[in-house]
């Protein structure tokens, strides 16, 4: 995994690839790539937190193991310090991809989902 996790995919398609904001900040896209994170490209997303707590403390509880090691599932789940958002997408053509972004970034994506 990438030392930086923030504003990248973390699993499935196109892992380890960094999401940037495009075009003066209207969507993001996945760098290299090419996918742009909007309702043309994505057919369901899923923002993993804790409504739904099973998958949250799953996926948090992973993100922390592969960051910190057995203590980071703790800080995974617990040690929560700045705003991000842990999305599952379902792209149009089947493929699905993990990712993690911050406040910002989130922002954008709400937006370009209408």
């Amino acid at each position: 995994m990438s030392k930086k996790t923030i504003n990248y995919v973390l699993e499935g398609s196109s892992k380890d690839k960094e999401i940037f904001k495009f075009y003066k900040n209207e969507y993001l896209s996945i760098v290299g790539v090419g996918w742009d994170f909007t309702k043309k490209n994505i057919e369901s997303y899923t923002v993993i937190d804790e409504t739904n707590k099973e998958q949250y403390s799953f996926w948090k509880g992973a993100l922390g193991v592969a960051l910190f090691g057995g203590a980071g599932a703790i800080a995974g789940v617990n040690g929560k310090t700045r705003k991000e958002y842990l999305i599952a997408i379902e792209w149009k053509d089947g493929e699905k991809s993990l990712i993690l972004i911050d406040d910002e970034y989130y922002k954008v994506f709400v937006k370009s989902m209408f």
